[in-house]
């Protein structure tokens, strides 16, 4: 996806209509997988029942998504972990699948993972149902010079809806791309960008409470037991240079070049000063 691209979301009033929409249990079963733990089509097809550990609320997600998979011959494992609120939906998941191998069993055979094809096929069909099926643009396939469309929600968008929820919640960049698997911060970039909780909570804060916004300009000290928007916070809070650098970075505020570049200059400034003033402190971490 482009730099400058952002994917559409699902609210919560779409999102519902499309599992009101959702007539087969094991597609409803699999996009729950998919929105309850992040996860991509693929993955979700290849869950094995082994892999589900209940008690410690932890999935093991093998050979997944990697850059060097063609190389390496393997993709990548991760552990990610089961919120306790979809920890009863699975259990009886489980025992109607019965202990087969694998937690999606295909069509034709238990010992089979189902196709993502098939889950594909499924979730039009009930996007379909739920009138969530907006084009988003056309293009023409090489090999049949047909005109395919690709649509404003896809079944990845489950993925999308659960790291925009996680990161509106913690506002950690970091949290988000590890439980999504990825391994730079940047990738998980477009959330932060897509994200308006925070610009919202501030154009509120600014227009609806103007006399906290007031009591806020002339002393923070004594607004602190108002709801100070995440933003506003940001201002009073002690971050050394590099966090700073490091959370405008991961917003994508700023380029990569400009960050390692600001990162150098920081590093020699400190070695200077530490160099001339060697019983100063300097602490950038």
């Amino acid at each position: 996806m482009s730099n400058n691209k952002l994917p559409d979301m699902m609210n919560k009033e779409q999102l519902t209509k499309l599992f009101e929409s959702m007539y087969i249990p094991k597609l409803s079963i699999a996009c729950f997988m998919a929105l309850m733990c992040g996860l991509r089509v693929r993955e979700v097809c290849n869950i094995l029942t082994q892999d589900i550990d209940l008690q410690r609320r932890t999935l093991k997600i093998r050979d997944s998504k990697n850059p060097n998979r063609k190389k390496q011959g393997y993709g990548k494992d991760r552990i990610q972990p089961i919120p306790e609120i979809a920890i009863s939906p699975i259990k009886k998941w489980l025992t109607i699948i019965e202990g087969g191998k694998y937690f999606l069993p295909s069509m034709n055979s238990p010992d089979k993972a189902l196709r993502t094809k098939t889950l594909h096929e499924w979730f039009k069909e009930a996007r379909e149902r739920a009138n969530l099926d907006m084009k988003e643009y056309e293009y023409t396939e090489k090999s049949t010079k047909r005109k395919k469309a690709v649509y404003k929600f896809r079944f990845h968008h489950l993925r999308h809806f659960y790291a925009q929820y996680v990161y509106d919640i913690t506002r950690d960049l970091y949290a988000v791309a590890n439980l999504l698997g990825h391994n730079q911060v940047t990738t998980t970039q477009i959330y932060a960008k897509v994200s308006d909780k925070t610009k919202k909570d501030t154009v509120d804060f600014a227009f609806n409470t103007p006399i906290k916004t007031q009591i806020f300009e002339k002393n923070p000290a004594n607004a602190l037991n108002y709801n100070i928007p995440e933003i506003a916070k940001e201002k009073a809070q002690n971050k050394s240079p590099i966090e700073i650098l490091e959370d405008r970075f991961a917003k994508g505020e700023i380029s990569a070049i400009d960050f390692q570049t600001a990162i150098r200059l920081l590093k020699v400034r400190k070695d200077y000063l530490n160099e001339n003033e060697p019983n100063r402190e300097i602490e950038y971490n």
